[in-house]
C-alpha cells in the first residue's frame, strides 16, 4: 500500500524512483513496446540536467517516489528508450501502482506551479514544513492541493436496462455513466439527483454508494453510485450530453474500459445482470 510522505527521507539511502513531469505529461523509460517504468535517479538527472526530487510523493514497499518538474518550454532530447507520454496512454503500460503514483505526481507538480504566489497578497509562497501545503510567509494564507469531488452514477431500470449517455466532447461513439461535480453546500446524494435531472431529465431513487477513484484529469475524486430509475422521460441538452438511451446487457454500445470507475460500474451491472 502506498504511504504518502512529504518530508523526512534520506535521498542517499534505499531505492528511489522519479516521475519527471512536463506539460502535464510524464517521461518514462520503455522496456519494449508493452511495459514502461519510472526513472532511476541518474536517468531523471540526465533528463532534467540537475539533481531530481523536487517533491517527495511517498513510499511503496521499500521504494520512495519523487516528482520533478521540467520546464514546459524546455527542449527535449530523450534517449531512445525514453518517451514523453500522457497518463491515459500509459495505463496498462505502467504498473497499476506506478500509474496511480504518476497521477499523484502530475497533480502535485501542477499545484505547486499554480500556487507559487499568494492569492491574497501576491507574495511568493513557500512549502509548509509540517504538511502538504503552500503557505504565504506574510499573510499566512495556506493553500492545500486542490481536489474536485465529482459523482458518477449508473442508473438501473426494473426491466433490466441501464441508462448511458454520450458526451458531446467525445470524438468517438462511446456511451458512459452520468457524472458531474459537487457544488458548494451539496451532499453527494443531492449532486446525484441534480446532475441526473440536468443531464437527462429523469429522477432517481435508492442511491447506493459503489466506490471511489482518484482521477487525475485533472484533479478529480470520482465517487461512484448506483441508483434506481424513478420517473421521467429522457431529455438531453444536446451540448454536454448529445444522446442518452436505455440499454440491455446484450446490446451495449462502446463503453469505457475498466481502468475508469465508469467501466467498473458497467462491469458490475453486467455481472449482477447475469
Amino acid at each position: 500500500m502506498f504511504e504518502p510522505l512529504h518530508t523526512g527521507v534520506d535521498r542517499e539511502v534505499g531505492e528511489h524512483r522519479h516521475i519527471v513531469v512536463t506539460r502535464s505529461r510524464i517521461i518514462v523509460r520503455a522496456d519494449g513496446d508493452i511495459e514502461s517504468q519510472s526513472l532511476r535517479r541518474h536517468e531523471a538527472a540526465a533528463v532534467l540536467g540537475r539533481d531530481p526530487g523536487d517533491l517527495l510523493l511517498g513510499r511503496l514497499d521499500d521504494t520512495h517516489y519523487w516528482a520533478s518538474h521540467l520546464d514546459d518550454d524546455a527542449e527535449l532530447a530523450l534517449p531512445d528508450d525514453h518517451h514523453l507520454s500522457d497518463l491515459r496512454s500509459l495505463h496498462g503500460r505502467l504498473s497499476d501502482d506506478e500509474w496511480n503514483i504518476a497521477g499523484r505526481a502530475t497533480q502535485l507538480v501542477d499545484w505547486v506551479r499554480d500556487h507559487r504566489y499568494c492569492g491574497r497578497c501576491g507574495l511568493e509562497t513557500e512549502p509548509a514544513s509540517n504538511m502538504r501545503a503552500m503557505r504565504c510567509p506574510a499573510c499566512g494564507l495556506t493553500s492545500f492541493p486542490r481536489l474536485s469531488p465529482a459523482v458518477i452514477v449508473l442508473i438501473e431500470r426494473d426491466d433490466g436496462r441501464c441508462l448511458l449517455g454520450r458526451n458531446g466532447l467525445w470524438d468517438i461513439p462511446m456511451y458512459s455513466t452520468l457524472a458531474g461535480f459537487v457544488e458548494p453546500g451539496e451532499t453527494l446524494e443531492d449532486t446525484v439527483h441534480r446532475e441526473v435531472f440536468e443531464e437527462v431529465g429523469v429522477r432517481v431513487k435508492n442511491i447506493r454508494y459503489f466506490g471511489s477513484q482518484p482521477w487525475p484529469f485533472p484533479n478529480s475524486l470520482m465517487l461512484g453510485f448506483v441508483a434506481a430509475y424513478e420517473d421521467g422521460e429522457i431529455t438531453v441538452d444536446g451540448e454536454e450530453v448529445v444522446d442518452a438511451q436505455w440499454f440491455a446487457p446484450h446490446e451495449l454500445p462502446m463503453t469505457p474500459p475498466t481502468m475508469s470507475i465508469a467501466g467498473q460500474l458497467i462491469a458490475d451491472w453486467l455481472e449482477r445482470s447475469g
